[in-house]
């Protein structure tokens, strides 16, 4: 295999205001591993509802793996049957569109299936078929070998949940639960056990940062205040987090200046 890079014909299509774009987000994530910039701007484009533009996007962080500007680390990715590529820089990329990918899938459980499936299928219509069928053919994050009960499942997400929410957990829970026994039920072992909880691509600080970012253009202010102190009880430096939600702002910002208009870039 070779390092992957988008078509000549898909290059050409990457306008110069899409790239500025993007590229001052980026820079503006100053607090933020260059790596997880990327991802972030993709959860809030994702909630926002504008799939469109994470097709620049991601075509701007494979060119950048390829240039050598930009470096992946290595992540703690389970067994696969799939023999890693000899390619160093491929396989950085193969890295960051499963991140990205597994970023969205989690943050679905907040803005919802649909969003998710659009921005999903933007992001592989960004893929060429090479790197597309190398990221497929690592299959699920979440298969059948490391697959728990519902009771293991519920007392995984209690724990993150307790982790993110401390002291409060109990009343929020409580909360809930007065509105809805099975919502409490389904946060727990489904959002916080089976999705949240898992570590393996993105960790538990990564994930209360792609959360904030997904939480912004929802314009949800009470469940956007308690992932922001979340971020920091997980150890998230609350600047970071703060100019992550002041970007996010200015994305969504930008998002709702098109109106309905879903071409303009």
């Amino acid at each position: 295999m070779s390092s992957s890079s988008p078509p000549p014909s898909t290059t050409a299509a990457l306008s110069a205001s899409a790239s500025a774009l993007i590229t001052s987000w980026r820079e503006s994530l100053s607090l933020t591993p260059a790596e997880l910039r990327p991802i972030l701007i993709a959860c809030t484009l994702t909630a926002a509802n504008f799939p469109k533009l994470l097709v620049p996007l991601v075509h701007q962080v494979i060119t950048d793996i390829s240039e050598g500007s930009l470096i992946i680390p290595d992540i703690n990715d389970p067994p696969s049957l799939t023999t890693p590529s000899s390619d160093p820089v491929f396989e950085a990329q193969i890295r960051f569109v499963r991140r990205l990918r597994e970023a969205l899938y989690k943050t679905s459980a907040l803005c919802g299936g649909p969003y998710g499936i659009n921005a999903l299928g933007a992001i592989n219509y960004a893929l060429d078929p090479e790197l597309s069928t190398a990221v497929n053919s690592r299959g699920p994050i979440r298969g059948s070998t490391n697959a728990k009960t519902p009771e293991e499942y519920r007392q995984r997400g209690k724990d993150l949940f307790q982790t993110i929410y401390q002291k409060h957990t109990e009343p929020i829970l409580t909360k809930i639960g007065n509105s809805s026994q099975d919502l409490v039920q389904s946060i727990l072992v489904d959002t916080y056990g089976r999705v949240l909880s898992e570590t393996s691509l993105i960790s538990i600080p990564d994930t209360e940062l792609c959360l904030v970012a997904t939480l912004v253009p929802l314009d949800v202010p009470p469940q956007l205040k308690s992932h922001v102190y979340g971020s920091r009880n997980v150890g998230v430096p609350m600047e970071q987090v703060q100019q992550l939600v002041s970007v996010a702002e200015s994305i969504t910002r930008w998002v709702r200046s098109q109106g309905n208009d879903k071409s303009s870039l």
